[in-house]
């Protein structure tokens, strides 16, 4: 779960971080103030968090984690097409898997951590989630300069794809007593 937070933010940030520059650029060319209204797409996070419990005790933790994450990835790869119609609902979807994914790792850490170790738990994922929002941000932001949006969008997808590898090797070790 940790590394959903750090991966998935790290992610969700590049991509985000980047979206501006995307929109006002051929062959979208939107001004900055209308490519601003991406941000909207966050009212999704708002939706697919409150869904993602109910996801979760539908088909349980890993695979309602599996699943968000590959929404996730599906909605990156919608951004790369040079339509707008396609973009935006690239980030809705992109929006909509990633706050998905946060809500379920984040109560995952809690739920698995000891009752005296909750609070720690839930700083490391805290911790893991901010280091990857940074770190996430920053290479993203490289990668689109010198590379552009497509190789953004196989950056993000690859390290969400790692995300979810994690989430299945994982699972694969015995539970800690």
């Amino acid at each position: 779960a940790y590394a959903v937070g750090a991966l998935g933010m790290g992610a969700f940030v590049a991509l985000y971080n980047a979206a501006g520059f995307r929109l006002s650029a051929p062959p979208i060319s939107l001004s900055t103030a209308t490519a601003s209204l991406v941000f909207l797409a966050y009212a999704m996070g708002t939706a697919s968090s409150a869904a993602a419990g109910r996801m979760t005790a539908r088909l349980g933790r890993t695979p309602a984690l599996l699943t968000a994450l590959l929404v996730t990835v599906a909605g990156a790869v919608m951004t790369a097409h040079p339509a707008l119609p396609l973009v935006v609902l690239g980030f809705a979807v992109l929006t909509a898997g990633f706050f998905a994914a946060h809500a379920i790792a984040n109560a995952w850490v809690t739920a698995d951590a000891a009752p005296q170790a909750r609070g720690r738990a839930a700083g490391m994922y805290t911790l893991s989630y901010y280091l990857g929002s940074g770190v996430g941000g920053t290479a993203g932001g490289v990668v689109y300069g010198h590379a552009g949006w497509t190789w953004l969008v196989v950056l993000t997808s690859a390290w969400l794809l790692l995300a979810g590898s994690a989430v299945l090797l994982s699972r694969l070790r015995p539970p800690v007593q």
